[in-house]
């Protein structure tokens, strides 16, 4: 690439006539300074975020704090603008953390007599496992719908299960999760999930999990949307010896038959209704969790384009320290998840510093913003949406970076790749920027494997750039693909490709200079796209 020289050199000669001439060299172009993103920038921050010293960064602990330090000096020594609560970095945001005291679960026949009693405690288990939601008590009749709650089923649903549990035959491949998840907003009480037929002793140990997690804080929530989600369905391991009982089988050998025979026979299969009821009372503690997002901004040098913003982002927590590997590990440093996203906005930012002091910065304005609470589920960038710092109608654009530092193992061969979400299946014009961009400097290869609305993976909405999709904003989301590490203790700083993560986090900076000085901003204009985010906006 050639050398720049980003000052105006007047050259002056003095002749014996006294005449001078100027010669004016090429001023700097914010294409520029790509390069200036480096291995060593970005391993430098790297090896600080991934470290012990951050315990994992799970959101409402102390490493994360740490984190939050750390990357806030980052900017500060940057000079970019604090725009977050009071003149600083950070936007706070509370998080409910309920603490369960206990769980009760009441199994009674048609005739009201007992069939199962349940109170799970620090002290016992019974029959039952909540896997997650149940926050409300809430009693039942039963319908089994055996290995799940088909799509043409779920537009019947607020008439077919309204205040119902719906037990299913759990399986990976044949359940139809999305479905059975929307049974959270169409009135069910919640799924019962036979899961352990096929090992009676999976039950178990999960109950004593469960039993090991009472007086814990429980699933994360906003505190601002407490008032104003509907009821919690509570998801529930069944012992699949009660399960067998309920379902007129005499032991849990025939359940396993009779599941072989509904898996058989599942087109044909439908539900019904048990002649059971079932109520679930739960104890809870209330409590609340301060969480923050950082948020620095480089202003924009267009008069009339500034007011505009490109918001690139990347979640800063991750999952903290949990039950050990193989080698006693127990922290999860989430070196790839997000550690590489993070590192990768800061030297972007580093680079877009560089080239507005020589002249040449983004017309358009940029925000840099690190969002916690993702491994929550996406509690950070949902607040961030909701009470957006800038107005959500001037964010022209969201790239998203979530691992971006890995390989996974279709490209061990070629580690010249990077997965692009979005783009294309929202708006052309981004797409075309992003392929510009691409063409310019690195060469990617930018893999649609997964750019797809009805990718059974569904990225398109599992990280953060989704809560600014749902409100029509465009997106493109970078992303290395899944590896064995994956929240894990392993997901650690010795296994980032560094070259890798440097010409990713090159692509990200120069996509945003060319959406940053576009003459027009990019608009959405998939349909198909537009008709999903109306249909599955988080509300």
């Amino acid at each position: 690439m050639k050398k720049i020289i980003y000052i105006v050199l007047v050259v002056a000669v003095a002749g014996c006539s006294g005449s001078k001439e100027t010669t004016t060299l090429p001023s700097a172009s914010i294409h520029d300074f790509d390069k200036t993103i480096t291995v060593d920038g970005l391993k430098s921050d790297l090896t600080i975020i991934a470290s012990d010293e951050f315990e994992g960064r799970e959101t409402g602990e102390e490493g994360i704090k740490k984190a939050t330090n750390y990357i806030t000096e980052r900017y500060k020594e940057l000079g970019l603008k604090p725009v977050g609560d009071n003149g600083t970095f950070e936007q706070n945001y509370d998080l409910s953390a309920p603490v369960i005291d206990s769980y009760n679960y009441t199994v009674t026949d048609n005739e009201g007599s007992l069939i199962s009693e349940t109170a799970v405690t620090k002290e016992a288990t019974g029959d039952f496992v909540t896997v997650f939601g149940g926050s409300d008590d809430v009693s039942g009749e039963i319908i089994f719908a055996g290995f799940g709650i088909s799509n043409e089923t779920t537009n019947q649903l607020p008439e077919v299960v309204a205040d119902k549990w719906v037990m299913v035959f759990f399986d990976r491949q044949l359940t139809n999760q999305r479905a059975l998840q929307t049974l959270s907003g169409s009135g069910a009480a919640g799924v019962i999930l036979i899961m352990d037929h096929n090992d009676p002793q999976g039950f178990i140990e999960n109950a004593e999990q469960a039993q090991s997690r009472i007086g814990s804080a429980g699933r994360l929530s906003l505190a601002y949307l407490q008032n104003n989600n509907s009821r919690s369905a509570a998801w529930n391991r069944i012992n699949p010896e009660l399960a067998a009982k309920m379902l007129g089988k005499e032991s849990v050998s025939e359940l396993v038959d009779m599941s072989e025979e509904v898996k058989a026979n599942a087109s044909d299969f439908k539900p019904m209704e048990l002649e059971y009821t079932l109520s679930h009372d739960v104890s809870i503690s209330e409590n609340t969790v301060v969480a923050s997002n950082i948020a620095a901004f480089l202003e924009g040098s267009d008069p009339l384009l500034k007011d505009e913003v490109v918001v690139l982002s990347a979640h800063h927590d991750h999952v903290g320290i949990g039950r050990p590997d193989s080698t006693g590990d127990t922290i999860y440093n989430g070196a790839d998840d997000d550690g590489s996203g993070t590192v990768g906005l800061l030297s972007t930012a580093q680079a877009m510093v560089a080239a507005k002091k020589a002249g040449a910065g983004p017309k358009r304005s940029v925000l840099f913003l690190h969002v916690s609470g993702e491994e929550k589920g996406l509690l950070g960038s949902r607040y961030y949406s909701d009470h957006p710092i800038y107005p959500i109608e001037n964010t022209v654009a969201n790239i998203n970076v979530d691992m971006i530092g890995r390989v996974d193992k279709e490209h061990e061969e070629n580690k010249d790749y990077i997965y692009v979400i979005g783009g294309e299946i929202i708006s052309s014009g981004l797409d075309s920027l992003l392929r510009s961009a691409n063409e310019a400097t690195v060469n990617l290869d930018l893999s649609n494997r997964y750019n797809d609305l009805e990718d059974p993976n569904q990225f398109y909405r599992r990280s953060d750039h989704w809560n600014f999709g749902r409100l029509g904003v465009p997106f493109i989301f970078f992303f290395n693909g899944v590896h064995a590490d994956y929240h894990r203790p392993s997901d650690s700083i010795e296994k980032i490709e560094w070259e890798a993560l440097t010409k990713r986090t090159q692509l990200l900076y120069t996509t945003t200079a060319m959406i940053a000085n576009a003459p027009n901003r990019p608009e959405v204009d998939n349909q198909a796209f537009i008709e999903k985010t109306q249909a599955q906006a988080r509300n």
